[in-house]
């Protein structure tokens, strides 16, 4: 009798511990199906033909076969979701975060699914059946489970002012770029339209930049999105906000941006300010942290504030791609021409 309930628990324990290993094996098995299934297919019956439907893309994890016009495409980052907008396609699965975000510059995004991007749910995104995952250089430890999903890309880290090979990048890998040519060819159009309405005193009109955070007044350089934007443009900038991106790593801070001391606000000064005072994500209220600025007594004595040429504007001055990038613009023809 011993012998046979020590058995029967022996059994039990056994069984308990494979469930686990058995639902492991099962997804392992759905992947490589999907894998199997879904990753695009050179037929060597159809020659030249098939070949064309299909493209070879030099990426983060190396070489994969994407398709040439995917159509169910799933990005994990804002950065390829608005670069993937700007294209003019519109993906099947994005976060909720970065989809919330953006639909502030190009109103209602319906039909996106939220499958999250620091962490994306893998059950999801194989139950959507993309032809396509665009990713980051921080979804390198799922890559392996990702790409046996799909053809799957990862993108290269960079600074924020390194948008134009950002989204040079997603259209290669997307089959855009005659398109994101026709994007940027408009973005200089309208630059140059800038420059020549502003006339001399483009090189007479101070432009300072700062972001509102809760932790600080934060100063953006040449290296940063509006950084390379104004650079663009042809405007000058405060010496606080001319540093390379070494000398804004010294200051401690990152390599586009650092915090500004309550002593040194006057470094802020200029003929005009743009402040980005709205939180990027859209998670967190500003006006209080406003307020408290305002209330300093340095922040009175800047030429700017005593001239009222403070404006307030969105996170667009921050980050990521062209349709940021024109809203940019938006600003300053309304502040800098406009309003002349």
């Amino acid at each position: 009798m011993g012998i046979v309930m020590r058995t029967t628990h022996w059994l039990t324990k056994c069984f308990v511990i494979s469930l686990p290993l058995l639902g492991l094996l099962a997804v392992v098995v759905w992947l490589n199906g999907c894998f199997f299934f879904n990753y695009p297919k050179v037929s060597h019956d159809k020659g030249v033909s098939s070949l064309s439907q299909v493209r070879v893309v030099q990426h983060l994890m190396g070489k994969t076969i994407v398709p040439a016009h995917p159509q169910r495409v799933v990005v994990l980052s804002g950065r390829c979701l608005e670069n993937a907008l700007a294209l003019g396609i519109k993906p099947i699965a994005a976060s909720k975060l970065f989809v919330s975000q953006l639909q502030r510059l190009v109103g209602p995004l319906s039909g996106i699914e939220d499958v999250d991007w620091l962490s994306p749910s893998i059950e999801k995104v194989l139950f959507l059946k993309p032809d396509l995952i665009l990713g980051m250089h921080f979804h390198q430890d799922i890559y392996p489970l990702l790409s046996h999903i799909a053809p799957t890309v990862l993108a290269p880290p960079g600074a924020s002012g390194a948008w134009k090979e950002s989204f040079a990048f997603t259209a290669s890998v997307l089959g855009k770029t005659k398109t994101a040519q026709q994007v940027m060819d408009n973005y200089y159009a309208r630059l140059k339209q800038f420059k020549a309405k502003m006339g001399d005193r483009l090189n007479t009109t101070l432009v300072s930049v700062a972001e509102l955070r809760t932790d600080a007044l934060w100063l953006w350089t040449k290296a940063s999105f509006s950084g390379v934007i104004l650079k663009d443009a042809g405007v000058v900038r405060p010496n606080s906000q001319t540093l390379d991106s070494q000398a804004t790593l010294s200051l401690g801070g990152g390599p586009a941006a650092y915090a500004l001391s309550e002593e040194l606000l006057s470094e802020l000064d200029g003929d005009i300010l743009f402040l980005v005072s709205e939180d990027a994500l859209g998670t967190r209220d500003l006006h209080p942290m406003l307020e408290q600025l305002k209330a300093k007594p340095l922040w009175s004595k800047l030429k700017v504030v005593q001239q009222k040429k403070v404006h307030n504007v969105g996170f667009y001055w921050v980050q990521f791609g062209p349709l940021a990038a024109n809203r940019m613009i938006d600003d300053l023809e309304q502040y800098l021409v406009k309003q002349h």
